[in-house]
């Protein structure tokens, strides 16, 4: 049950996230179409819940090394290869996605910040 409410919250800070970016940086272009959104959405939603802590693990000296900030890489390697692989997003130049990595991650850490306080994984104070 706890999968499937950090599912339901994580598929809501990317939509939150990816609507964000576009609105705030014009050559981050989302789809429209809700079908399509809703798509884009779940699949982000799926390689961040799987390969993502998959690749935390695997470049884990190197986040260490840069006191995080490979994250951002981490993140903007998803994105480019959602990119590649959707109709449903565009990025149009390195700022782009750079500004979309950036609001990712924080949409990231905010979901991972209120599992902590909702599911008492952590101690928040």
């Amino acid at each position: 049950m706890e999968f499937i409410a950090r599912f339901i919250i994580t598929i809501s800070g990317n939509l939150a996230a990816m609507l964000f970016t576009a609105y705030i940086d014009h050559d981050f272009i989302v789809a429209t179409d809700p079908q399509s959104l809703v798509r884009l959405v779940v699949i982000l939603t799926a390689v961040n819940l799987t390969l993502r802590p998959l690749l935390a693990i695997i470049f884990s000296p190197l986040v260490s090394i840069t006191w995080g900030f490979f994250n951002v890489v981490i993140s903007a390697g998803i994105l480019y290869a959602i990119d590649i692989y959707s109709n449903a997003l565009t990025i149009n130049g390195l700022w782009a996605l750079i500004i979309g990595a950036h609001a990712m991650g924080l949409i990231i850490m905010l979901i991972d910040y209120s599992g902590a306080v909702i599911y008492g994984g952590g101690q928040v104070q």
